[in-house]
């Protein structure tokens, strides 16, 4: 007799996220990591809220929770101080997804989408009131099952970094998308990134 089995489950049973880090994590912060979110990253407790951030004490890092329908997939974390010339690590057993997921609902909507290339960036987008926004969970370079999400999204906005890399990175994306109805979004000069 054949079997067919899910190589998603397969695969989810052992790259598994223990759901309470992100408790643990939202429990622990406190005045350092709260004064690097709100004050150098611009967040508000709403914004902080909302996406489930959280602080590691032990790597002196922002948790970034990252969700697929739901179910936590992957914990991102973003050093304080940069250790050993890193700014980033991640959870072991991480899925690829992407972040805010909660975005493409919102784009099938409205009929439009807003890619950024990080999650601070996301955040920042979202806070403002455009809540048809995501960003590649592991980086403006990363491409996965996600993108097909993007798809059917009629007109898709590219909001890379001005620098050569996503400008170089935001024309990918665009050829993957199509470009008919794929439009970068160029950052003013004075804009720090």
């Amino acid at each position: 007799m054949t079997n067919i089995t899910s190589l998603e489950e397969t695969l989810g049973s052992k790259r598994s996220i223990d759901g309470g880090l992100v408790d643990k994590f939202k429990e622990a912060l406190n005045e350092r990591a709260l004064d690097y979110l709100q004050n150098e990253r611009g967040l508000s407790l709403d914004t902080i809220r909302h996406f489930n951030l959280g602080y590691d004490a032990e790597k002196d890092a922002i948790a970034i929770p990252l969700y697929k329908r739901d179910v936590l997939i992957a914990i991102k974390y973003r050093f304080i101080e940069e250790k050993d010339g890193k700014r980033y690590d991640y959870e072991k057993g991480n899925q690829n997804w992407i972040f805010n997921e909660d975005g493409i609902d919102q784009a099938r909507k409205s009929g439009g989408v807003v890619i950024v290339e990080g999650e601070f960036d996301c955040m920042s987008v979202w806070q403002s009131g455009i809540r048809n926004v995501v960003s590649p969970a592991s980086g403006k370079d990363s491409y996965g099952v996600w993108i097909e999400q993007l798809d059917t999204i009629p007109k898709i906005l590219i909001a890379y970094d001005n620098d050569k890399g996503g400008k170089e990175t935001a024309l990918k994306m665009a050829e993957r998308l199509g470009t008919e109805k794929c439009y970068e979004i160029t950052y003013p000069d004075n804009v720090v990134y």
